[in-house]
């Protein structure tokens, strides 16, 4: 193992991705943003076909939003008929919330704070935070995963089957858990071709991975 000065706690941000790769990453990002655009315009679309309303839908919109916000951000309906879907659905929401905003961070620091200011923030304290809360989060983004997949397939729920059973479903389920599991034995792959530092083991899992790779 080895050991880094505080400040000097940091990464490489692309690591062992070509250039190649990194044009066929940016490209794939665009597309899946295009894509979700699309999505969002198409409901908005629907939305604005239908009928007229006897009564206004945007009074008192400030009280809309917050009740609105709160219900989605708390999860409070889903956990009202259901402990364990509640709890499932909350852990991958907060999961996969974090790591958009994790990697949100890293684009603003790569391509603004960088380019435009010369100034790097991602580093010291700031990084070893960044890390802890990436692999707590992403832990629970698999957790959250892993309890669907187990009431999808091992419990059988009577609600996931018949219209929430199509290939497109199991494409999606076993796509994201993927990306999950895959994440993190990249990341103690990372850590491992590092030599292991003693400061990644904010990184838990993926720390916890390299060991075993070691």
């Amino acid at each position: 193992m080895n050991t880094l000065a505080q400040a000097d706690v940091a990464r490489e941000t692309y690591w062992g991705i070509t250039s190649v790769e990194y044009a066929v990453f940016y490209f794939l990002a665009f597309v899946t943003v295009a894509v979700f655009t699309y999505g969002v315009y198409q409901r908005f679309a629907r939305y604005t076909q239908g009928d007229g309303e006897s009564f206004p839908r945007v009074d008192d919109l400030q009280r809309r939003v917050v009740s609105a916000a709160k219900i989605v951000l708390s999860n409070e309906k889903q956990f009202n008929r259901d402990l364990y879907g509640g709890l499932m659905h909350s852990f991958i929401l907060w999961g996969f919330l974090t790591l958009f905003i994790a990697t949100s961070i890293l684009m603003v620091e790569e391509y603004a704070a960088k380019k435009l200011f010369g100034l790097s923030f991602w580093n010291g304290d700031f990084y070893l935070a960044y890390q802890f809360m990436v692999d707590a989060m992403g832990l629970l983004f698999v957790v959250g995963i892993g309890m669907a997949l187990y009431r999808r397939y091992w419990v059988r729920n009577h609600r996931l089957w018949d219209r929430h059973t199509s290939l497109e479903d199991d494409l999606f389920i076993w796509t994201l858990f993927a990306l999950g599991i895959g994440g993190f034995l990249l990341e103690g792959l990372r850590v491992y071709s590092a030599g292991i530092p003693d400061h990644e083991v904010v990184s838990f899992v993926a720390y916890g991975m390299a060991l075993g790779f070691d």
